[in-house]
């Protein structure tokens, strides 16, 4: 009678359970298919050993944005790949192409910040239209967002760089310049879009470009070039390309006594790198090249970013800094207005941003997705940049 009053208690129990497991099985999954969404992830391509202060002036912002509770409750949290394979070398196409990939397809992030190279933005436009992911490069190049509608600008576009720098160069009340003579890097998107667009502001102004001239990536002998350019005797000289080459061009100039004045282009606001080629800065004074950012601007919104940036990074930010900073703002600030992760509604809010003002000040974007803002012009001057005039739209 026992083994049949275990056997029966046995059955009874064990029906009890599965019962109790049905009914978990019907009630949890009602309790766990709306999952909510608490990260935004967000993809970074930033080399890691030129324009660094990109991804730092996002990083700056992302710190400010998640300490007043994030985007629509969601915490930001950056997913970053490197496109620059050799430290010495500038990062290349091929990489920058791989990481965004990556970031999309394995990733799965909402949106691009980077790259910061326009050779290399006009070959990731492509691959974050396609995927509808916003992609707001660091980079300068007029034709970077031709890609589509999911691509702007942050900093200033060439078109209005190389005009601004023309109309300086040929101001008499400023450097009066009648010739100039102009640099590229050979196969550079970036220097080639920024000297066409000064080349046609200055002739369009009366101006004459006597010699227009270019270097190769990794050159470090400069005679041939600077010789013919000596012979040509311009009154300015527009190099706007990158470190090192730049410092060590300049330096050469001066030592076979060329005196033009030097400008540059907002690329050489990498301004930590750019002063660090060479042992004596002092031959790059009297150059001057714009930016979209002053630190010397006494706006709340860009001290807010000046002391941020400060505190995290123990140093004053930079043109670059403040590109990476406004990105990841413009974004959010996108997100909030279309009040969801919606893509198409994301890209409309994005498009129809005015008046922004963060590290700069945004009036509006053009239909090529330009943005509309002021320029800053920096001086070298002892070895140091220092702040010389602001030029607006």
């Amino acid at each position: 009678m026992s083994t049949r009053i275990f056997i029966l208690i046995s059955v009874i129990l064990l029906t009890a359970l599965i019962g109790c497991e049905r009914v978990n099985q019907v009630v949890q999954p009602e309790a766990t298919t709306t999952p909510t969404e608490t990260t935004l992830k967000i993809g970074v391509i930033q080399p890691s050993n030129t324009f660094t202060t990109f991804s730092q002036g996002a990083e700056t912002a992302r710190v400010q944005i998640n300490e007043n509770g994030g985007v629509l409750g969601m915490e930001i949290a950056f997913i970053s790949r490197d496109n620059q394979p050799v430290a010495s070398e500038p990062p290349t196409p091929e990489a920058s192409v791989t990481a965004a990939k990556e970031l999309i397809e394995m990733e799965d992030v909402f949106a691009l910040l980077g790259p910061v190279y326009s050779s290399n933005s006009v070959e990731v436009g492509p691959i974050a239209q396609q995927a509808q992911r916003l992609m707001l490069p660091g980079s300068s190049g007029s034709n970077v967002p031709e890609s589509g509608d999911y691509v702007f600008l942050i900093t200033v576009p060439n078109p209005f760089q190389g005009k601004v720098m023309a109309s300086f160069a040929m101001n008499p009340d400023e450097l009066g310049a009648k010739t100039a003579a102009t640099i590229i890097e050979e196969g550079d998107a970036y220097t080639i879009d920024l000297v066409h667009a000064f080349e046609a502001a200055f002739q369009g102004n009366g101006g004459e470009i006597v010699y227009s001239g270019a270097y190769t990536v990794g050159d470090t002998n400069f005679t041939a070039l600077l010789t013919e350019i000596h012979e040509a005797t311009p009154d300015v000289i527009f190099c706007p390309g990158f470190q090192p080459e730049v410092p060590s061009l300049i330096n050469e100039a001066r030592q076979i006594g060329i005196t033009a004045t030097f400008l540059g282009g907002s690329a050489w606001d990498d301004r930590e790198r750019f002063l660090s080629i060479l042992d004596d800065n002092s031959v790059l004074d009297t150059s001057y090249y714009p930016t979209n950012f002053s630190v010397a601007t006494q706006d709340a919104d860009v001290q807010e970013f000046v002391s941020g940036y400060t505190a995290l990074f123990g140093s004053p930010p930079d043109g670059i800094a403040a590109s990476g900073y406004d990105a990841l703002r413009l974004l959010a600030r996108a997100i909030e207005a279309a009040g969801s992760l919606d893509r198409v509604a994301v890209r409309d809010a994005f498009a129809a941003v005015n008046d922004y003002k963060g590290a700069t000040t945004i009036s509006h974007y053009d239909e090529n997705r330009h943005p509309v803002k002021s320029l800053a012009i920096q001086k070298i001057s002892g070895g140091q940049v220092e702040h010389y005039k602001v030029v607006e739209p």
